[in-house]
C-alpha cells in the first residue's frame, strides 16, 4: 500500500519547480490530486509558469494512476480559490491534505526602504495572504470531514534574515506563525499543520525552476556561480534538491508524522546550522 492511497491532495503553485516536483512524489504515493497555479507568466518578477505548464505537470501524475483535477487561480484572490476548493470536492468529494506551494521569491536585490509599495505587497500577498487563503478555503471541510493534513511553504527565509529581501523573509516568518496558529486551532479536530522550510534549491532544467536564476540575476552573478557560492554556505557542500524537500513534505502529509504538527521541518542541509 502507498502512503496516500486514498487520499486527495490540493497543492497549488503546481505547474512546475518545487510544485511539479511535489505533484509527482505525491502521485507515486497513490493521491489523487488538485492542482492549482496562476498560470500568468506576466505575474512576477521573473517568468512565471503558464496553463501547458500546469497541465504537462497533470499529465505526468496521471501516468501514475493518479485522478488529477486542474485549477488556474491567482491566491491573492479569494473567489477564485474558493473557486478551485468548490470544484475539487465536487469531483473527489473531500481534500486530505492542502500543500501551500504557491510562492514568489522576492522581488528584492534592494534595500528595505528602496522596496516600493508594490513590491512590499506582492510578497506579503502570494506567500503570507495566499497561504492564509488558501487554509481558509479547505479548513472547513477538513473540519467537516474529521481531519486533515496542512503543509505550508516557509523558508530559511522564516528562520533567519538574507540582505536585500525583507519582503520575502517577513512573509515567510509570518507563514511559520500562521502555521502554528492553525496547528493549536484545529488540532482538536484532527487536524495538523506543519511548514517546510527549504534552503535554496539547486535549479532542474526538468522541472522549469526558474526562481534561483532570479535571484542570481539580482546579485550579478550567473546561475552557476551563485549555487557554487550557496552550495559553500550548506553543511553538505551542496544545495538541496527538489526531491528532497518534496520527499519532506510527503512525510509530513502522511501518517506516518501521525504526532507532529504546529513545527517546521527544515531542508537547508546544515545551513542555519551554524
Amino acid at each position: 500500500m502507498m502512503l496516500l492511497d486514498g487520499n486527495v491532495a490540493m497543492i497549488t503553485g503546481a505547474a512546475r519547480a518545487l510544485g511539479r516536483s511535489h505533484a509527482l512524489t505525491f502521485a507515486r504515493e497513490g493521491a489523487d490530486l488538485i492542482l492549482v497555479d496562476h498560470c500568468d507568466p506576466q505575474a512576477g518578477p521573473y517568468p512565471m509558469s503558464g496553463r501547458r505548464d500546469l497541465e504537462e505537470t497533470a499529465d505526468k501524475c496521471r501516468r501514475f494512476g493518479s485522478r488529477v483535477l486542474t485549477g488556474v487561480a491567482d491566491v491573492r484572490d479569494q473567489a477564485g480559490v474558493d473557486k478551485v476548493v468548490d470544484e475539487g470536492m465536487e469531483e473527489f468529494g473531500q481534500i486530505d491534505v492542502l500543500l501551500n506551494n504557491a510562492g514568489v521569491l522576492g522581488p528584492g536585490g534592494v534595500r528595505a526602504h528602496e522596496l516600493t509599495e508594490e513590491q512590499w505587497q506582492l510578497a506579503l500577498d502570494v506567500n503570507l495572504s495566499g497561504t492564509w487563503r488558501c487554509c481558509r478555503a479547505v479548513l472547513p471541510h477538513m473540519v467537516e470531514h474529521g481531519g486533515g493534513r496542512i503543509v505550508n511553504t516557509a523558508s530559511t527565509g522564516g528562520r533567519v534574515a538574507f540582505e536585500m529581501y525583507s519582503n520575502y523573509v517577513a512573509s515567510k516568518h509570518g507563514v511559520v506563525g500562521l502555521t502554528k496558529s492553525i496547528a493549536l486551532e484545529y488540532g482538536r479536530h484532527n487536524i495538523r499543520a506543519n511548514a517546510v522550510s527549504p534552503s535554496t534549491v539547486a535549479d532542474d532544467a526538468e522541472l522549469g525552476t526558474r526562481s534561483t536564476r532570479a535571484v542570481a540575476e539580482s546579485m550579478g552573478s550567473g546561475l552557476d556561480d551563485y549555487e557554487r557560492q550557496s552550495a559553500s554556505l550548506h553543511a553538505i557542500g551542496r544545495l538541496v534538491s527538489a526531491a528532497e524537500v518534496s520527499a519532506a513534505c510527503l512525510w509530513l502529509a502522511s501518517p506516518n508524522s501521525g504526532g507532529v504538527t504546529g513545527t517546521e521541518l527544515v531542508v537547508d542541509g546544515g545551513f542555519t546550522a551554524r
